[in-house]
Order: structure tokens, then C-alpha cells, then sequence
């Protein structure tokens, strides 16, 4: 999605909370022009003594960058609504019109709630609510607006959870364990079909409000 993002243009992408550089390193790997920003110092350390372009958010704006794609891979499910709004609407005013937003996150799972810092799931139906200009939403408003360009959804194997033996392991775990591997043998035996939809990965249009408008209309 990132690729197709891009165009045909030479733009810049930048990775939002882009952490220690998973997605920044295979992007820049593959010749693309891509610089992560993080919140934490060392992080962004880190990442430049690996030879990767990171920075901090206070560099980044202040450098006057401006991304034609901007991925936020898993992270806006740590955000609460009002928040998650002001987030992304800050990173948008880095981005000129026709650039492009990439969203990677989880939708509600028995292990949503494992990551400490997750708040709540959001679907893309959510965003195009709020970012959309539909007026579909009575108490959140965004600044920018955003349109679906294309999305997929990732599908994981069906698990055994909140089961005793799943966490206590030895002889009790193994039934569970068991169950486990035949459920991922299935997922993959079925290219995917037996299994359960756990993520989702979206492209969105940053345009303008008259824009937004007529697409709601249509």
C-alpha cells in the first residue's frame, strides 16, 4: 500500500510512533525515501546509529518536511477518540492535498487487550465517519478530510484463549496447545478462509473540504 501510495511521484514517506524502525528499515531497504519520527529520544537515537532518518516530532516540524505518505502502523489504537482526532489532524498539516494516510491496526481480539497501552479498536468505517465530512458524527470533528482509497483486512488463525492451560503450560497446556496447531494448519490449508479477521490496513486521500463533500453526496 505504501507503493501504491506513492504513484509515480518521488515523495517522502514519514512513519508516525515508527518505534524501532520494523517498517522504516524495509522501507528504506527498498529504496524508498522514508523518515521515522518517535516520541522517545533514545528510540530515535537508536534508529540513526542503524542508518535509519529518524527523528523526534519537534524535529520533524520544525525541519518544514512534507510527506506525500504518512503510516501510522499501529498506532492509533492507543489513542481515546478525542485525542486519536487532534493526532492525526497534526500530522495531516505536515501533508499537502493528495497525499496520502496509511493505517495498520488490530480490531478487537481476545489479545486487543494484552498490549497495556491499547485504548480501543477503530475501523475504517470510524475514520470515514469523523475524517469524512459526512457529518455522521455529532460530537467529534476533524480540521482535515480524508477519503477511502482502498482497504484490507488481515485474518489470523482461530487460538485458544483465556483458558488455565494456555498460561500455566505443562501437561494441562497441551490440549490447548494442540488445538492451536491444528487451527493454524486449517488457516493455512484453507489460504486463510478458516480463521478470523484480526486487523485491518487502509489507504486514505487527504482532500479538500468541497471535496469531501461532493464524495459524501455521491
Amino acid at each position: 500500500m505504501i507503493i501504491a501510495a506513492l504513484g509515480e511521484s518521488k515523495g517522502a514517506v514519514l512513519d508516525v510512533g515508527c518505534g524501532y524502525g520494523r517498517y522504516l528499515r524495509r522501507m528504506t531497504e527498498s529504496g524508498i525515501d522514508a523518515t521515522g519520527v518517535d516520541m522517545n529520544a533514545d528510540i530515535v537515537r537508536s534508529n540513526r546509529s542503524r542508518g535509519l532518518k529518524s527523528m523526534t516530532p519537534e524535529e520533524y516540524r520544525a525541519s518544514g518536511a512534507q510527506p506525500r505518505v504518512i503510516l501510522m502502523a499501529h498506532v492509533i489504537e492507543h489513542f481515546a477518540p478525542r485525542d486519536l482526532i487532534e493526532f492525526i489532524d497534526g500530522w495531516l498539516d505536515t501533508m499537502p492535498e493528495a497525499g496520502e494516510l496509511v493505517i495498520v491496526t488490530p480490531l478487537m481480539s481476545p489479545h486487543f487487550y494484552d498490549d497495556f497501552d491499547h485504548v480501543k479498536p477503530y475501523h475504517p468505517g470510524g475514520i470515514q465517519m469523523v475524517f469524512g465530512g459526512s457529518g455522521a458524527q455529532v460530537q467529534y470533528w476533524s480540521r482535515h478530510r480524508l477519503v477511502l482509497v482502498d482497504v484490507n483486512f488481515r485474518r489470523t488463525p482461530w487460538r485458544a484463549t483465556l483458558a488455565r492451560g494456555v498460561y500455566v503450560g505443562g501437561a494441562a497446556g497441551w490440549p490447548f496447545h494442540a488445538a492451536n496447531a491444528v487451527a493454524a494448519l486449517a488457516f493455512r490449508l484453507s489460504a486463510g478462509l478458516i480463521g478470523r479477521k484480526t486487523g485491518w490496513l487502509g489507504r486514505f486521500r487527504k482532500v479538500s473540504r468541497e471535496s469531501a463533500a461532493g464524495s459524501s453526496s455521491n
